[in-house]
């Protein structure tokens, strides 16, 4: 793995759970009584790549549960939908994969961490900011409607600041490619809407049918390259307005 954390694009992939307590309903938020709390475990591998392009999903052996890899991370947060007035205010809106209030967004930022090599040995490590934003917690097989299943993250740590794209997929599987970012790089100064726009605008395509699909994984697109000077131009000016 290289030093240069930009350089290399980490996969994270893992199953997305509920956690429930002992009458097998999902756990509330006991500060705010609203929200689900959630577990996403399994394991991450590092590929050395600028081209976010080049990098496919890792796979699995037909009867494992996660890609080997010796690091593996364990992390849970509470996922909080926005206000219903909002939601009901913006359920027709025309925004591709719908406004940020229609998502549940999750702070994953605790539980035991994520394991990384430094050196001799194998440490654990956890996120200061984790934001995830998930339009769905649960796989429901919408295979037609595919921008359902596009997950996204903001974050920061000790390493310094990341964007992360992937998808959810059959069994709760989550995968997810992190790349971290330049101090002097622009989308340092993105928000979600920022970095949802910079991807949908290059992954999504209407079918003749008039359904939208998006290129699988989603992480291959320009906003995850390693140098912000492979976004388009268009893209940029879009992001200004």
């Amino acid at each position: 793995m290289q030093q240069n954390w930009t350089q290399t694009l980490f996969v994270w992939d893992g199953i997305l759970s509920l956690v429930e307590k002992d009458g097998g309903r999902a756990e509330e938020d006991v500060a705010t009584g609203d929200g689900d709390e959630i577990k996403w475990e399994g394991t991450w591998v590092g590929f050395d790549s600028v081209d976010a392009t080049k990098v496919d999903a890792p796979k699995r052996g037909p009867f494992d549960e996660f890609v080997s890899s010796e690091h593996k991370f364990d992390v849970n947060g509470w996922a909080i939908k926005g206000d219903k007035e909002d939601i009901e205010a913006e359920e027709d809106n025309e925004v591709i994969g719908g406004k940020v209030s229609l998502l549940y967004q999750a702070k994953m930022i605790n539980g035991p961490g994520y394991d990384l090599r430094m050196g001799e040995g194998v440490t654990k490590h956890n996120d200061t900011v984790h934001d995830v934003y998930f339009s769905t917690l649960r796989w429901k097989g919408n295979l037609r409607d595919q921008v359902e299943n596009v997950v996204f993250a903001l974050g920061e740590n000790e390493f310094g600041n990341f964007i992360s794209v992937g998808w959810m997929r059959v069994g709760n599987r989550v995968t997810m490619a992190r790349r971290y970012i330049d101090k002097d790089d622009d989308r340092r100064k993105w928000d979600i809407d920022d970095l949802r726009k910079a991807v949908f605008d290059q992954i999504t395509s209407i079918s003749k049918d008039g359904h939208m699909s998006i290129i699988i994984p989603p992480w291959q697109c320009a906003a995850m390259h390693a140098d912000p000077g492979q976004i388009t131009k268009r893209q940029k000016t879009d992001l200004k307005n």
